[in-house]
């Protein structure tokens, strides 16, 4: 028998186990002994060398006999790749979360390690065996709203907290405990949009709310929710179980985008008065509410004129749902004018659409979340702590619609000083709306 052997055990493709014998030659497990020894061949046994090399191994892996009778040359780089892939399936095996393994970070660790001995193979040859391997670890794919399971693993946070606190067949909602904190706390402004590019396949919308701590000039998000519909009522679930231990003042975006889209897209793009009738819809929010009806039926009265059925049925929605279906202080900011939703919500909804260059699946999504939710808290506590600036206030376009605002409240106030009468005050802040055009 050879001296100086080196051993290494490795795994088959299969997954069984195989012997590495001086960096060359690679043994599959054959069968074992009445002592209970084991008996492995060359790999090379069923192929055309037919060779007849074995090694024998005791319980603790030490040689008891090795015929070295290789009729082909040693292959470094097929063993290099087998103990490459070994040690990928292995480093993945150890993780408790396969969403968080970095595939190329996993290759560099591995091959960094494997250079001082064997060559290393490049990442394209073991890339499919990575992903594979991942997959194996990943739970099983949610289809359909009805599988989404009530416990999961995944519903703790990146500190072992409960995630997920509500569940029924149309909406689940993800809020941390440090994110319901805040929505109690900073329940002054709370800004809401949803997003549908990363909503899981078997979901309309992904439904987040955000608020804004003004001592850290900074936005934080309190809620993710996934919605089987948008129905009126799974707006309303979401809203009550958010608001349970708290009174907010729920700012929501006075417009429903896929609606709008779809009931006014050819009037809009064909009509520019039509599209400013169409914009200012969204812009009531900023106007003195107490001339909001008046502005509205005007607009509703040159909808009528201009014969914009697909405008008037968005006008109909816009009616029902936010002049009648919701108390108007709920989206009213007009004298307090600190943000503007868009860039509030919007911004984050852009940033997470990034991740995901197609719809992720259910457990892919929740895991994000939470990073996100983990990365909002670490946000949070460096900046209450002073460890981490906060940002310093730049002009924005938020200060310019309180400029153009203030100006029309004192032309208002001038205007009832000489007792104008109300339809002039009203074509006041129609004009104000049309100014806000402008701007957003």
């Amino acid at each position: 028998m050879e001296e100086n052997i080196t051993i290494y055990i490795s795994e088959s493709n299969k997954g069984e186990e195989q012997i590495i014998i001086n960096k060359q030659y690679k043994f599959n497990f054959s069968h074992s002994r009445k002592d209970n020894s084991r008996v492995y061949k060359c790999t090379e046994y069923k192929k055309n060398n037919k060779c007849k090399s074995f090694i024998i191994l005791n319980n603790e892996k030490e040689i008891l006999k090795y015929e070295s009778l290789h009729n082909h040359p040693g292959n470094e780089y097929s063993v290099s790749l087998s103990v490459m892939k070994h040690k990928i399936k292995d480093e993945i095996k150890k993780h408790s979360n396969p969403f968080d393994i970095k595939r190329k970070r996993l290759y560099n660790e591995i091959s960094k390690e494997m250079g001082f001995i064997y060559p290393c193979p490049e990442y394209i040859s073991v890339k499919t065996l990575i992903l594979r391997s991942i997959n194996k670890k990943l739970p099983s794919n949610v289809t359909t709203f009805n599988e989404i399971p009530n416990e999961s693993e995944y519903y703790k946070t990146e500190r072992n907290e409960d995630f997920m606190i509500f569940k029924n067949s149309d909406l689940v909602i993800f809020q941390s405990p440090f994110q319901a904190k805040l929505f109690k706390k900073y329940n002054n402004d709370i800004f809401v949009d949803g997003t549908f590019y990363i909503a899981p396949k078997f979901s309309q919308q992904v439904f987040i709310t955000r608020t804004y701590v003004k001592e850290l000039n900074s936005f934080y998000t309190t809620s993710y929710a996934i919605l089987r519909n948008k129905k009126q009522k799974t707006y309303k679930m979401l809203f009550n179980k958010l608001k349970q231990n708290s009174n907010n003042n729920i700012i929501t975006e006075p417009k429903n985008k896929l609606i709008k889209n779809e009931l006014c897209r050819n009037e809009v793009n064909d009509d520019e008065k039509i599209f400013n009738y169409y914009k200012g819809i969204s812009n009531l929010p900023f106007i003195n509410p107490e001339y909001i009806m008046d502005i509205f039926s005007l607009i509703k009265t040159k909808s009528i004129e201009k014969n914009s059925c697909q405008l008037l049925k968005f006008l109909e929605y816009f009616y029902e749902t936010y002049l009648i279906g919701y108390d108007m202080k709920s989206w009213n900011y007009y004298n307090n004018i600190e943000h503007i939703t868009n860039n509030a919500s919007e911004s984050l909804n852009n940033s997470l659409n990034k991740l995901f260059p197609m719809k992720p699946n259910f457990y892919e999504l929740i895991n994000k979340l939470k990073e996100h939710e983990h990365l909002s808290y670490y946000d949070y506590q460096m900046k209450i702590k002073g460890i981490w600036r906060m940002k310093k206030k730049i002009k924005t376009k938020t200060d310019e619609i309180n400029i153009l605002i203030e100006k029309y409240k004192n032309k208002e106030a001038k205007l009832i000083n000489i007792k104008y009468d109300r339809s002039d005050l009203s074509k006041l802040w129609f004009e104000c709306l049309t100014n806000l055009n402008n701007i957003l």
